[in-house]
């Protein structure tokens, strides 16, 4: 069976053991916690010698005495002294799905990196798919399943597009966290750690093809596999899914703190940097970069070319936004002869139409839609920044209206809609935003830095769509 179709098993368990299931940690009340959380429908097996149940859930005091042939996962928290023996007698009841929470790996010198070793060649030798060691786990929430011990991913956990794989675990909590309070939804979600065996180059690749992610989201402190990163890069350009990694390792502060943290070898910057850019991988500087870039990519379409209209009410905002533009290369494109004489007819006299656009307080309270109707069919354009008043409890009726401009034309709209905030938004608001498929920005220049991300990465796919024809033709 290919690897990747046996990660479709050890992404979906249904069944589900804990070897060292206790109180006195907080790693299986977490399990269980996210499981209910995802709505996970089956059973939870506690092994833990000295307890007749943990959690309120009945123990068994060995995987010896497991029920025969019902597990199909199993995580293990024990010491890493232990990890051998109980990987081996996993192996041996045909339990090879297996997360390694425990610590003491090859981010560990001298024994830590021996004792990985040794675990990755049992774990070749009876084909155990083995995630971590020293890894938080993952939700599969689009198929409400995971095995997740972690404790500090909150906000409601949406199903959605966007897939999460993080070599720091914490870190991947507060992206995931970021993207679910942004009202993002999340396909799979996992913590990856040492990558002793399963790696972010087999997690990226189940992602690129089980056909449920539509942009992936990487935290990353090093690869393993460059040929076959490249490989998997290049079909995820074919299949028009955008990988964005924030990747750590650009000081030498930052290749050793990597190192110490999950053994992973950060690499030589320059040569990374070069390697994204030429396969289309959208590198990001910071978490709320990552999170605005995913977002807009599940949420707009593709630009046709790079010019950006930015539509608001104040002349303070348009001088602000036009130096962002400005600082982040962004081209605002004059608009057509045609718009301007026709906006001058849908916006009072003392408005001077341009780009980007000031249609005043008293030019906002009529005539929106026909403005941005005009903006949507100028030639020059191919995105569209437009003023947005998210609504809340007590408002949602006045300002809910105040979007309906947008709303009602983003089905026939042709070009990206992204909505332009003057607040920060209230949970109300994002689950506004969410249910009607909007994309909106709330901190501006992270928002203006994922619309430069979106145009760079369109226009890879026009020069990627060229050579895949050239090659096609020759």
């Amino acid at each position: 069976m290919p690897w990747n179709d046996s990660l479709q098993g050890f992404f979906s368990p249904s069944t589900i053991t804990v070897i060292g299931a206790s109180v006195k940690n907080h790693w299986f009340g977490n399990l269980v916690h996210y499981c209910r959380r995802l709505g996970f429908q089956g059973n939870i097996y506690p092994v833990n010698p000295g307890a007749a149940e943990v959690c309120g859930l009945p123990a068994v005091s060995s995987i010896a005495d497991l029920p025969e042939g019902l597990i199909d996962f199993a995580a293990v928290i024990v010491r890493s002294s232990l990890v051998l023996e109980t990987v081996r007698a996993l192996a041996d009841r045909n339990i090879k799905n297996v997360l390694l929470v425990s610590s003491g790996f090859s981010e560990v010198e001298g024994d830590g990196e021996r004792l990985q070793g040794e675990l990755v060649a049992l774990c070749r030798e009876r084909g155990v798919r083995l995630m971590g060691p020293n890894c938080l786990g993952f939700l599969n929430v689009a198929r409400g399943t995971g095995a997740f011990v972690g404790g500090s991913v909150e906000g409601e956990i949406i199903p959605g597009d966007i897939g999460i794989v993080g070599q720091s675990g914490a870190t991947s909590e507060v992206l995931a966290t970021k993207m679910l309070k942004k009202g993002l939804g999340i396909s799979l979600f996992i913590s990856s750690g040492n990558e002793a065996v399963i790696s972010f180059e087999d997690c990226l690749e189940y992602m690129i093809g089980h056909g449920e992610t539509r942009v992936v989201a990487g935290f990353i402190e090093g690869f393993r596999d460059g040929r076959r990163l490249k490989e998997i890069a290049l079909e995820a350009a074919r299949r028009r899914i955008p990988i964005v990694v924030l990747k750590v390792g650009r000081s030498e502060k930052g290749i050793q703190a990597a190192r110490s943290h999950t053994g992973a070898i950060a690499g030589n910057e320059m040569v990374t940097g070069a390697f994204l850019r030429q396969y289309g991988i959208i590198r990001v500087e910071t978490i709320e970069e990552l999170v605005e870039t995913a977002g807009i990519l599940s949420r707009c379409p593709l630009p046709a070319g790079d010019g950006l209209a930015v539509c608001t009410l104040s002349g303070g905002l348009a001088g602000l936004y036009a130096d962002l533009c400005a600082s982040l290369g962004i081209r605002l494109p004059d608009l057509s002869p045609d718009s301007i004489v026709a906006l001058k007819g849908a916006l009072p006299p003392f408005a001077r139409p341009g780009n980007p656009l000031d249609v005043t307080g008293s030019g906002f309270t009529t005539g929106m839609e026909r403005v941005l109707r005009i903006l949507l069919e100028d030639g020059n354009t191919d995105i569209i920044a437009t003023l947005s008043f998210p609504p809340g409890p007590g408002t949602e009726e006045m300002l809910s209206a105040h979007n309906e401009y947008i709303l009602s034309q983003l089905p026939s709209a042709g070009k990206p809609v992204i909505a332009l905030t003057f607040r920060e938004v209230s949970e109300y608001a994002r689950k506004f935003y969410h249910d009607r498929g909007l994309y909106y920005i709330e901190h501006t220049r992270d928002g203006f830095k994922a619309i430069g991300n979106l145009i760079e990465y369109a226009r890879f796919q026009r020069r990627f769509a060229k050579r895949i024809a050239g090659a096609e033709s020759s």
